[in-house]
């Protein structure tokens, strides 16, 4: 196992040391150059499937990893909040939710950050500093779920750098949620120091604070100054207006067990394996936000035997090289702005699924990839 490696970016140098880890680093992670001055560099996930096509089996075994190391940190009957971060812990947040319940707590409420605009009430809002695409909308959760009676608080992302996105939610859960005992911090990767852990958790002295990852290590990343870099043209930077589903966590819902997802044709006809050729290679893509779902889809297509990998097509512009071997992008005309999707493999038919049909409407790739297409009923 890799304890430390040097990587050469277009944009940098960016040195790696791992100090403890659950997944050996070279399964977890490849590298890539944002294109975002603000942050020149990206921790590429291989099991999100979201820059790197996954295996469905590969990204339920992280679910689990990080479900059954959340679980010992809260108590049977807690009821827990799991709030994901989007937009690339959108799926990652929703499957340690669903795992979370199958261990046997009794109330999982599942929720996510967003950039979509609702007509629903604000809960409140962050700022994520060094993205693209800074604003985090949270909702208030539906009625139904009991917003105050929430002790525990589960926070999801892909990876920890400095936490500054993290301590904003936790401020205002905390001052937003009066039952409130335990906050953890779950992310595939965490490059927080000891030092830094406990600065977190000695600001919040009344509550138990706890930190979950697969791996944990630190970096330093040294900027080539030279390499001219600048956001590309129409990136999708602002607060979305196209018409975005509720149900799939932008209010929370209940998490289940067994969740049951349906997806039909434009036509009307439901997409499932008697639709398609069980011989034939596949690629199940998600679309931005909208990533568990089309998981889901995928899981069980390869429960049945099918030939298949996940991914999503997302907003943040990274260039070609290192971990992102090929790149594709198109406007969304819906979401006002130019979305990617990277390392597509090919000899593989695509399977885009959307979350409305004005998204699938508005989304031109489909048309690009020659895709077989679909919306969440």
């Amino acid at each position: 196992m890799l304890n430390r490696c040097d990587v050469e970016l277009q944009t940098g140098l960016l040195q790696i040391s791992v100090h403890n880890a659950r997944y050996p680093l070279e399964k977890l992670l490849t590298f890539g150059a944002r294109q975002n001055p603000k942050r020149r560099y990206l921790f590429i996930s291989k099991v999100l499937g979201k820059y790197v096509p996954c295996l469905p089996s590969d990204m339920r075994e992280t679910y689990q990893t990080l479900a059954k190391a959340v679980r010992q940190s809260l108590l049977l009957h807690s009821n827990t909040w799991v709030l994901g971060v989007a937009e690339t812990a959108t799926g990652l947040g929703a499957g340690v939710a669903q795992e979370l319940k199958r261990s046997g707590l009794q109330k999982v409420i599942y929720s996510h950050t967003t950039r979509c605009d609702l007509d629903r009430d604000i809960g409140f809002s962050i700022t994520e500093a060094h993205s693209h695409a800074p604003s985090h909308l949270i909702y208030r959760l539906d009625s139904t779920l009991a917003e105050q009676q929430v002790e525990s608080v589960v926070i999801v992302d892909d990876e920890i750098s400095t936490g500054k996105t993290l301590e904003q939610l936790s401020q205002k859960l905390q001052q937003n949620l009066s039952q409130l005992k335990a906050i953890v911090w779950v992310s595939l990767v965490n490059w927080l120091s000891l030092e830094q852990r406990e600065a977190y958790r000695q600001a919040y002295p009344q509550l138990s604070f706890t930190f979950i990852s697969l791996l944990d290590g630190s970096y330093r990343f040294y900027a080539d100054e030279q390499f001219p870099l600048q956001l590309p043209d129409k990136t999708a930077s602002g607060i979305s207006s196209a018409n975005s589903r509720e149900d799939i966590g932008r209010t929370g819902y209940l998490a289940s067990e067994e969740p049951e997802v349906f997806f039909y044709t434009p036509q009307g006809a439901r997409l499932d394996i008697n639709q398609l050729n069980s011989a034939e290679k596949y690629t199940v893509i998600g679309t931005g936000e909208f990533t568990f779902q089309p998981f889901l889809f995928a899981e069980g297509l390869q429960e049945q035997g099918v030939d298949v990998v996940f991914q999503s097509t997302g907003r943040s512009p990274v260039l070609e090289g290192a971990g992102i071997t090929s790149k594709q992008s198109f406007f969304d005309e819906a979401q006002r702005g130019v979305y990617y999707l990277y390392n597509l493999q090919k000899n593989r038919q695509a399977i885009i699924l959307y979350e409305t049909h004005e998204q699938y409407f508005s989304c031109p790739f489909r048309l690009k990839l020659n895709a077989i297409t679909a919306i969440l009923n």
